[in-house]
């Protein structure tokens, strides 16, 4: 018999074999083999659907930053990260509208609005709640920071989360996070670019698509 017909015969019989052990598997376990496989697709797809509300999250949040920033308009943006901030949601007015540059830069221009003081809180990347008031540091700041840099401290200091700063006497931008303090670039690609390696760089995210 020819050699390559005795391989092909071959594979076709591991191949059958296979088919007939999956089967069996299937059979005798099939309640935990549709569990598993459930739990695994959905898994993965929360994973990959997490990525794409980042993606859309950050250069949302950076456009709206360098906006505000910009206008020199006053801003503080808490975002939610291992730690929960339900009080602070509950004692600001809660919302649950996805993040829109127009709609956050509408709140904290107007200085009329009563949603303009306090803080907006980011919860699943979404806006959770605004004119949120945080708890202010105690701790020795520079003497040209005012009450919204005393609560980005506070906030970061008490909990795992990361809190965007506008100052409106100069347009500067900061991150705080623990300990960790950062100027923001005012450059709509390195501000996103910065953002993503801050937020990388505390698991926040595994892997980011840049564009």
């Amino acid at each position: 018999m020819n050699i390559s017909i005795e391989i092909a015969l071959l594979t076709i019989l591991i191949l059958l074999i296979v088919i007939l052990t999956i089967m069996i598997i299937v059979y005798f376990f099939d309640v935990d083999i549709k569990l598993w496989f459930s739990h695994t697709f959905k898994k993965l797809f929360k994973k990959k659907h997490e990525i794409e509300k980042i993606n859309t999250f950050i250069p949302s949040l950076s456009s709206t930053l360098l906006k505000l920033s910009q206008n020199k308009i006053g801003a503080i943006i808490v975002v939610e990260n291992n730690d929960s901030l339900s009080h602070y949601i509950n004692v600001g007015n809660k919302l649950d509208s996805e993040f829109f540059p127009e709609l956050v830069y509408t709140i904290f221009y107007n200085k009329n609005s009563p949603f303009h003081d306090g803080a907006m809180i980011i919860k699943d990347w979404k806006i959770a709640s605004v004119s949120s008031y945080l708890p202010l540091s105690k701790k020795f700041i520079k003497i040209d920071y005012g009450a919204r840099h005393r609560a980005a401290y506070g906030i970061t200091e008490k909990y795992d989360c990361f809190a965007f700063l506008v100052s409106e006497t100069t347009g500067s931008i900061l991150c705080f996070h623990l300990d960790n303090v950062y100027e923001l670039p005012r450059d709509s690609d390195q501000i996103v670019n910065q953002i993503i390696k801050i937020f990388m760089s505390f698991n926040v995210i595994k892997q980011t698509n840049k564009k």
